[in-house]
């Protein structure tokens, strides 16, 4: 998938029968880091608007926003503090 593409798919929204349920991706863990990305794709269809179950997951990046990784970090210590 290029760029471009991936860029076209971000401001599609897609109603929530159309999304597909990441619990059904599966992906080769002994493949290459390359080849397991373009799996990812191939089956998710659309990164940015997918589901898991019965929720709708809306993907947004911001320019200059934290790395994906720090906020996932950071919301993951939150639940544990909370425990």
């Amino acid at each position: 998938m290029t760029v471009e593409q991936l860029n076209k798919l971000e401001s599609e929204r897609t109603s929530f029968d159309e999304r597909v349920d990441i619990k059904e991706v599966k992906i080769d863990q002994n493949a290459p880091a390359a080849e397991r990305a373009e799996q990812y794709l191939s089956q998710i269809h659309n990164p940015y608007h997918f589901r898991c179950g019965d929720l709708a997951i809306n993907v947004e990046f911001s320019e200059g926003g934290k790395p994906l990784r720090d906020c996932i970090k950071s919301y993951l210590i939150r639940q544990k503090e909370k425990e």
